[in-house]
């Protein structure tokens, strides 16, 4: 793969959200819950994973502020998230049994910390007057459930093929 394919590959995930957003998840589970798509945190943290957490890092830079351009009222949220949780990922797994579903798992509860994280800042400067259980019950089990299907999915394809990358880049 290219020096281009994980760009690609994270702006694919991007635009995937995106499109998401726009066309399924209004019609999904009612008009009261919020379903958060997390592909590209998802690509990110399994680039830190299986791959490099330096590239992660600063793709999680480059993604975070874009993020923060097209989504939030308060820049900076994601181009500080996405480098702290990749740099807190990247630690745990030096603690933990590292497998597919053990990773699957770490993934799943950063994505819960960029929930409550985002929603906190929200909070508190006053963009969000949703309360903590309209919040999990509306949001945060919604969004949960959607990763953990995305990441069921997409984990084993994805961690292959990040391996792959890894041991092509090795042998050159």
């Amino acid at each position: 793969m290219s020096k281009y394919g994980l760009p690609l590959l994270l702006t694919f995930l991007f635009i995937l959200e995106n499109i998401y957003v726009s066309t399924v998840s209004p019609n999904i589970l009612g008009h009261n819950a919020i379903i958060v798509p997390h592909f590209l945190f998802f690509g990110l943290l399994f680039i830190t994973l299986y791959y490099d957490p330096k590239k992660a890092l600063f793709y999680g830079v480059i993604f975070g502020f874009i993020y923060d351009i097209v989504y939030t009222e308060i820049i900076g949220i994601y181009l500080a998230a996405f480098p702290l949780f990749i740099f807190l990922i990247s630690q745990a797994i030096k603690i933990l049994y590292a497998n597919l579903f053990v990773r699957s798992i770490l993934v799943l509860i950063w994505t819960v910390a960029l929930e409550y994280l985002v929603y906190g800042l929200n909070a508190l400067f006053g963009f969000t007057n949703m309360n903590n259980l309209y919040f999990l019950n509306h949001r945060l089990l919604p969004t949960l459930l959607l990763n953990a299907l995305f990441i069921l999915i997409f984990a084993y394809p994805f961690s292959s093929l990040l391996r792959t990358i890894s041991e092509n880049n090795e042998e050159k």
